[in-house]
């Protein structure tokens, strides 16, 4: 992108510098930065317009909460007020944008153009491409909205840290939600998962949330439910856990030597061992209950399970 004009007496010059700065001190691409930047400006016009209460944020923005910020250049939300139309999503999306917060960006409501997703089958949804700018920089920005995402039981209110200070408060994924949706993805690539990023959100979320099992089975199983999926309520779930710190190691040894990536997933497959035979505590027939588990019905003991040790905390906690 072609850099603003360098100087400190406008909103965009100072967020520009602050951002080269910021890069330069961190030894990430100031590009990376900008872009960041921009998408932490949608999300601050959305979040103070009449529109906020209508969108949830989920996806890589928001493992910013987990202390997992990551260079992306889109911004994935789910929608529960509006209808899955494209032309409704652009009127959104333009009344979003068309405001002005003082952070020297220009998000060009006439540049709005979306256009059905259609990945998967089983995906319903719009992209949304938009326009920014700072000073005479220009970024290119995609909102994806999606429709039918499950969210149990509620969307609850998630914190953001932002590039150049401050936090910002909008509707986000439950912590349950976003772990439950990565380790669905996880262990149904199975031994294949070469999306390092999914098992690098995983190893962030357990060291910076705690988080109740009796919150994550529900999840689960409202996840894979939506993909068509049987994990949770399947016998083989909890042994194809066992592929978790495997995969992590075998991604690991295939990062950039020294690199965060590789130390992050290191750490996070030794957190997580190997499952281990526990007695009749933790069994299923149709459903993955926890003996103890309070007002749960006890369910037979013909299929004995154990979950590995890091869901057994969860659940303990």
């Amino acid at each position: 992108m072609t850099p603003p004009v360098s100087t400190r007496d406008t909103p965009a010059g100072r967020a520009y510098n602050d951002l080269r700065s910021l890069a330069r001190r961190e030894g990430r691409d100031q590009g990376e930065y900008i872009t960041l930047y921009v998408l932490e400006g949608f999300l601050i016009r959305l979040a103070t317009s009449e529109h906020a209460e209508d969108f949830v944020l989920k996806g890589g923005v928001l493992m910013a909460a987990f202390a997992a910020r990551r260079p992306t250049r889109d911004i994935d939300l789910a929608a529960t007020g509006i209808a899955n139309d494209v032309g409704e999503v652009e009127q959104f999306v333009r009344r979003i944008v068309d405001r002005d917060v003082g952070d020297g960006l220009v998000l060009d409501s006439a540049s709005v153009a979306g256009e059905p997703i259609r990945d998967t089958a089983d995906y319903a949804g719009v992209r949304v491409k938009v326009t920014a700018r700072l000073g005479t920089g220009l970024v290119a920005l995609h909102v994806d909205v999606n429709f039918g995402d499950p969210i149990w039981p509620a969307p609850t209110e998630a914190i953001l840290p932002l590039l150049l200070g401050a936090t910002l408060a909008l509707r986000g994924y439950p912590d349950h939600m976003v772990l439950a949706e990565k380790i669905v993805t996880a262990i149904d690539r199975g031994e294949q998962n070469t999306r390092w990023r999914d098992f690098v959100d995983i190893a962030a979320i357990a060291a910076t949330r705690r988080i109740r099992y009796a919150d994550l089975r529900p999840a689960i199983d409202a996840v894979a439910s939506t993909a068509r999926l049987r994990l949770s309520s399947s016998a083989r779930f909890w042994p194809r856990c066992r592929t978790l710190p495997s995969a992590m190691g075998r991604l690991a040894a295939k990062a950039t030597p020294g690199g965060d990536d590789a130390g992050t997933l290191r750490r996070s497959s030794e957190r997580m061992p190997h499952v281990r035979r526990a007695g009749p505590r933790w069994q299923c027939r149709r459903t993955h209950l926890g003996r103890n588990e309070p007002g749960v019905e006890r369910r037979s003991r013909s299929h004995r399970l154990t979950p590995p040790s890091c869901c057994r905390e969860l659940r303990e906690r």
